[in-house]
């Protein structure tokens, strides 16, 4: 690469690794302007000074560009053409003559941040499926949105993901975008080349899109890094263009763009819209002059395009796509014959799909009638094909697992076409997604043609076929099934209990160890559950590149409530129940009495307070499991003998003998007075999510719970109730009393749950699950180099020598001979101390 003046400060070398060879192409055209500002900001990267190569294209710049870049910036490589060829072809002239290993392009009038290349870089380095990296383009003033990822309507134009709107800093994850923007990108320079680079007919506007597009298509990934920053001097690009001069290469751009890379099935339903709508977009000049230009062989000089009015420029766009189809047949021939991933799939990336860009009343009349004609709804919703599966069984009587399940269900199927699988017979259907049970061959035959596999439990030990496909996986991890089984089998033998903890520990690594995403219901278990995937090595650099908070790795998605409130369909306890009056104040106990509860401690606080309260009842709404494949819990009778011992049975403490329906749910708590929930203090419960108390939310009741898991503290924190020590008889016998009493207290708890509830629903609870269904994808961590590295670690137990000669191999050729036997004389100097 070439050297820096010696009056220029060197930038400081970054220690550790060979960095690899960069080539910075940039385009100009009279941009003398901004010169200083952009190439003084590639001496100030951060980045090895002898790994970075800038390569300065000239367009017949007449303003003393070239002059200034050689007096100036000697260590440029500066090439000047005769005529402004336009941004395209003197992008791939510039990829042509530059030696780099990857290939940087950069806008004349932008300023790269110091970490620019170098936050870049790092992901092409880390992940080999990803071809291209497009960075962040903030404005001048530094908190603005330019670009922060791409989008597309059907017709062809391309989008700035938050464009004028406010940076939010904190956005740091990497993610799948469908292109980069040619003013900030950096591109494996062979690739680049190899797929075509950008379309040089286009002179300017949309390249960027139709090659990301292209790259997609072809089975290489664009991803979006935010920590990847320029900024960039806005708008300056149509003060020279001339707007209807810039109208005709959008349109031209977007019908060749749309034509190329569209499938044939999409292509037949979106291009008479396109040409609709590119005809309409110019009906607001009256004028209908053409420009004298036809399209030849090699690109316009720009001032050859002589359009004098946006009809003329739309209608001029229109014909001179129309005469070079042949030309864009080829192009389009190209591309299809090496389509490796199908539009479905694609189109997800699209984003604004559906977006008319002219705000014009019958401009969105057309529209709407154009997307309704080719019901192009339906075809470019981004519906992917989702599979979730439970072991749990799916009926009227359904368990929190069966529950999520089924909410998750519905609130995919809005924008997905999702099967919802049960190992067991399912007793329920929907009109609006498949229920099926599933066995070893209906595995198999599901995830043929599934996009996103949902899990939670044992399934996947169930069905290796899971672990064994290359289908994104998203695993639900909100029940630590692991630690319940401490409790529930704390009678059996210790031969017994030490097996299946193994065993239980053993599945839940294995689905850690595959899944691509997961997700928990709370923050503390995501506490948890990062300790453990860093156990297993899931917490690595290719994790923590693609987003250091590690939420694209694990995120909380709680359990949910409805957005529509209860409705009472019919009395059931209240008057209905012997020993259960109208006016009595009802507690309600709100699901299954498992080993893990406390029901003895609020049975004997009951039975203090119906001393002097006479009119308090307890109703337990489940005394056995919806499932009968689970053993009846050893708790659900102790409470029952409890009660009877105490002599309150069925005066004050009353059992629902079976479980109520999930759809009738609403009858038992709406005449409720007050939600319970007790527990023990132990492992279970600190990392526990409770369920029930989301129904409570559902219909308003104040809460008592038992203080120490996650929705206590939400309980404490919102003033929601009252929460007690766990097994405190006295103090939950007085919380009981005080919200019987105390109508003031009472009305503020209930004001406070009718405040928060809409904050809990299921849309909000499944957001994170919602938002990695529209984009599924492996784990940057589970495919390509990165995979390797982390297979790699799996030697160090079972051959540490072969080990250690591959760690040695993989350092020294990416880090040069020097480091690596530094590293081995460091290795060698902690084994022997010497």
């Amino acid at each position: 690469m070439t050297n820096v003046p010696s009056d220029v400060p060197p930038r400081a070398e970054l220690p550790g690794r060979e960095w690899p060879t960069v080539s910075v192409v940039i385009v100009n055209f009279n941009g003398r302007e901004y010169l200083d500002r952009c190439l003084g900001s590639l001496r100030e990267l951060d980045y090895p000074a002898d790994k970075v190569e800038v390569v300065f294209i000239d367009n017949a710049s007449s303003d003393g560009s070239v002059e200034h870049v050689r007096r100036t910036y000697p260590e440029v490589r500066v090439t000047v053409n005769d005529r402004n060829t336009g941004f395209s072809p003197a992008v791939n002239q510039g990829a042509r003559l530059a030696g780099g290993t990857y290939l940087a392009l950069l806008n004349n009038d932008a300023e790269a941040d110091a970490q620019w290349l170098k936050r870049a870089v790092q992901v092409l380095d880390m992940e080999d499926r990803v071809a291209c990296v497009a960075s962040k383009i903030l404005r001048e003033d530094r908190t603005t949105v330019d670009y922060a990822g791409g989008q597309m309507a059907f017709y062809g134009h391309g989008f700035n993901a938050r464009n004028d709107q406010p940076d939010d800093p904190s956005d740091q994850a990497n993610r799948p975008t469908l292109f980069a923007s040619g003013g900030a990108m950096l591109v494996r320079r062979t690739l680049f080349l190899e797929v075509g680079g950008f379309d040089e007919s286009y002179f300017a506007y949309f390249e960027d899109v139709d090659f990301g597009w292209r790259l997609w298509i072809l089975g290489h990934e664009v991803t979006y890094v935010p920590s990847s920053v320029v900024y960039h001097r806005h708008g300056q690009t149509i003060k020279r263009f001339g707007y209807p001069r810039e109208r005709y290469l959008l349109e031209r751009n977007a019908l060749a763009t749309v034509f190329k890379n569209y499938g044939d099935e999409l292509l037949a339903r979106t291009l008479p819209g396109t040409l609709v709508l590119a005809l309409l977009r110019g009906l607001s000049d009256d004028s209908t002059a053409l420009p004298d230009y036809r399209i030849g062989t090699e690109a316009p000089p720009l001032g050859d395009i002589t359009v004098s009015s946006l009809t003329g420029a739309h209608l001029a766009a229109i014909r001179d796509w129309g005469l070079d189809l042949s030309g864009l047949g080829a192009k389009r021939y190209a591309i299809q014959s090496q389509r490796l991933v199908d539009d479905r799939h694609i189109v997800r990336l699209f984003e604004e799909a559906l977006l008319p860009n002219v705000p014009d009343r019958d401009f969105l009349q057309v529209f709407r009638s154009v997307v309704g004609a080719w019901n192009l709804e339906e075809h470019l919703k981004s519906r992917g094909r989702i599979l979730i599966v439970t072991a749990d069984r799916l009926g009227k009587k359904m368990a929190g697992p069966a529950i999520r399940c089924w909410e998750m269900a519905k609130l995919l199927s809005r924008d997905h076409l999702v099967t919802l699988g049960t190992t067991t017979p399912p007793e329920l259907r929907s009109d609006d997604f498949e229920v099926v049970q599933v066995n070893g061959d209906r595995i198999d035959e599901l995830l043929k043609d599934t996009d996103l596999v949902i899990f939670q439990g044992f399934i996947m030990f169930f069905y290796p076929q899971i672990a064994a496909s290359d289908v994104p996986v998203l695993v639900d991890i909100y029940d630590p099934f692991h630690l319940e089984g401490l409790e529930l089998r704390r009678e059996e033998a210790p031969i017994e209990r030490f097996a299946t903890a193994q065993s239980d520990t053993r599945i839940l690594n294995e689905q850690l160890a595959r899944g691509d995403f997961f997700v928990c219901a709370s923050d503390k278990q995501r506490d948890f559950w990062l300790g453990q995937l860093t156990g297993i090595n899931r917490v690595n650099p290719a994790t923590y590149d693609q987003d250091a908070s590690l939420r694209s790795l694990l995120d909380v998605a709680p359990f949910g409530l409805p957005s529509e409130p209860p409705v009472k369909r019919e009395q059931v306890v209240k008057g209905v129940v012997p020993g259960i009056e109208a006016d009595d104040f009802l507690l309600l106990w709100g699901g299954g009495i498992y080993n893990w509860f406390d029901p003895l401690t609020l049975i004997r606080a009951v039975g203090q307070v119906a001393a002097d309260h006479p009119d308090v009842k307890l109703f337990f709404l489940g005394s056995a499991h919806p499932n009968p494949d689970v053993p009846e819990m050893r708790m659900a009778a102790a409470a029952y003998r409890l009660a009877e011992e105490l002599g309150i049975l069925d005066k004050h403490v009353f059992f629902n003998p079976g479980w109520v329906e999930y759809d009738r749910r609403a009858d038992y708590l709406l005449e409720a007075d007050l939600g319970v929930s007790t527990h023990f203090e132990h492992i279970e419960t600190a990392f526990s999510y409770r369920t029930r108390i989301l129904d409570y939310l559902w219909a308003s009741l104040p809460i008592v719970a038992t203080e120490g898991d996650s929705l206590s503290r939400l309980v404490n924190d919102n003033a929601l109730g009252l929460t007690v020590p766990a097994e405190d008889v006295d103090a939950l016998a007085d919380a009981i009393r005080r919200l019987h009493d105390d109508a003031d207290l009472y009305a503020t708890c209930r004001a406070a749950v009718q405040a928060l509830a809409p904050d809990m629903t299921w849309e909000k609870a499944l957001a994170p699950i919602a938002a990695f269904a529209r984009r599924p994808r492996r784990a940057a961590d589970r495919v390509g180099r990165p995979a390797q590295y982390v297979n790699t670690q799996r030697l160090m137990v079972s051959r540490p020598a072969t080990y250690y000669v591959r760690r040695f191999y993989d350092y020294y050729r990416t880090v040069g001979p020097r480091m690596a036997l530094t590293h081995v004389r460091n290795f060698v100097r902690l084994r022997t101390g010497r």
